[in-house]
């Protein structure tokens, strides 16, 4: 099906407009998909996409699903952050399928802060269960946590020109880049997250799929008790687990 057909029945229910026609002209101009629908599904979390945070990837799910697997069968109530939070999907992936679990939700832009506070109210999560907080990394995080997520940027500068031209000209280059050959945000959570995680506690970080060998000696005499690869849907092992 063509992305102009899909639309028309995601987003117009079959029934073609002037607003319709509006939107596919911007699918035409090579706005992303995604973004001219509106919103996306996270693991059963509806998603608004309406200030242009980058788009939640399968690939991100993939590994968040495992995530959730093992921490279902850990006592709760459990909780977590949610660094690098863009729209806050993951967050609201843990939310949604740990009903007794709180989340501290980071986000470096201070513009996305509404983005996951609407997200937020659109999946009926209880205000006391999540704070949104406007800071770098893990610089808003206080006490423990039971888990630390992170997507933080990891594209190396050198490679704007080979990206897509959807994530080039559309998505916000603040969540994609990062210097250190892309590893600038993986040294800093390998050094730091280990003192806001509880005994037995883990770090869930995504990276890129030829960023192991860089990761195993970043975490070479820290005090990370194991390492783990986890897959992505295609048979590489791109996403870090860390455990405390």
């Amino acid at each position: 099906m063509k992305p102009s057909e899909r639309l028309l029945a995601e987003k117009y229910q079959g029934v073609s407009n002037d607003a319709y026609a509006l939107d596919c002209a911007r699918l035409a101009a090579g706005e992303p998909y995604e973004y001219v629908l509106g919103y996306v599904d996270f693991l059963g979390a509806h998603i608004d996409l309406s200030h242009t945070p980058m788009i939640p990837r399968p690939e991100t799910a993939f590994w968040v699903k495992q995530a959730l697997a093992e921490l279902t069968a850990k006592p709760g109530p459990l909780r977590f952050a949610d660094t690098f939070a863009g729209a806050g999907n993951v967050a609201l992936a843990l939310l949604t399928h740990l009903p007794t679990c709180t989340v501290d939700i980071c986000e470096l832009d201070p513009l996305l802060k509404p983005q996951i506070e609407k997200n937020l109210a659109l999946n009926h999560i209880a205000p006391l269960r999540a704070w949104v907080i406007s800071a770098s990394d893990i610089a808003g995080l206080t006490g423990t946590y039971d888990a630390i997520f992170a997507v933080p940027p990891y594209v190396p500068y050198s490679a704007l020109t080979s990206l897509d031209p959807e994530m080039r000209d559309f998505e916000p280059h603040l969540a994609f880049f990062a210097h250190e050959d892309g590893h600038e945000f993986h040294r800093l959570l390998i050094e730091k997250a280990h003192a806001f995680l509880k005994p037995g506690g883990t770090l869930y970080m995504e990276a890129d799929f030829d960023h192991n060998e860089a990761i195993k000696a970043l975490v070479l005499n820290s005090p990370w008790r194991a390492l783990e690869f986890w897959p992505d849907p295609y048979g590489a092992t791109p996403n870090v687990v860390l455990r405390a």
